[in-house]
């Protein structure tokens, strides 16, 4: 009899309504915890890059909503995720650079290829990126520029491996 009088006494306060829907959002966080190591893993590092992956594969929010930067860093609290995005550091500058480094290792093979049939100026190599469908990290067409900056950026460890075997 006491303890229904104490779960009736909780019920009026809310209390089983808030540990429910914490604990509904600790089983949505758990379904996702699987794609946002995947997406981390894949170079999206900063919370903006993730956010906007989440968004642009349709997944939706607890809400059904879009994702911004606060429900992204709410859900990697959740999943005590949120120190881990740089060595325990979450410096976005240098999460994305390391983002911007992983998305042109893995398009290196396909500039590679483009090149190696003769595709020799951005412009050409532009083209044929947006032919294929192939969009740039933030999602728009390539520009003779962006590939300019992709292949500096694809050949800066490589600089700074020889300046380093040089010393």
């Amino acid at each position: 009899m006491e303890s229904e009088r104490a779960e009736r006494s909780l019920r009026r306060r809310g209390v089983q309504g808030a540990l429910a829907n914490k604990l509904a959002a600790d089983c949505r966080a758990n379904a996702l915890a699987s794609t946002l190591r995947e997406l981390m893993a894949a170079g999206f590092l900063s919370r903006w890059s993730l956010a906007g992956e989440l968004n642009r594969r349709g997944i939706p929010t607890a809400q059904g909503g879009r994702w911004h930067y606060t429900t992204v860093v709410r859900m990697l609290s959740r999943l005590g995720l949120l120190g881990s995005l740089i060595d325990g550091r979450t410096n976005n500058g240098q999460a994305g650079k390391q983002s911007a480094d992983a998305k042109a290792e893995a398009l290196a093979s396909t500039i590679r290829e483009l090149q190696a049939r003769g595709l020799d100026t951005f412009a050409a190599i532009a083209r044929e990126l947006n032919a294929r469908g192939i969009p740039t990290s933030r999602g728009t067409k390539w520009q003779a520029t962006s590939v300019k900056r992709l292949l500096q950026r694809l050949e800066r460890p490589a600089q700074t491996l020889r300046s380093q075997h040089r010393r």
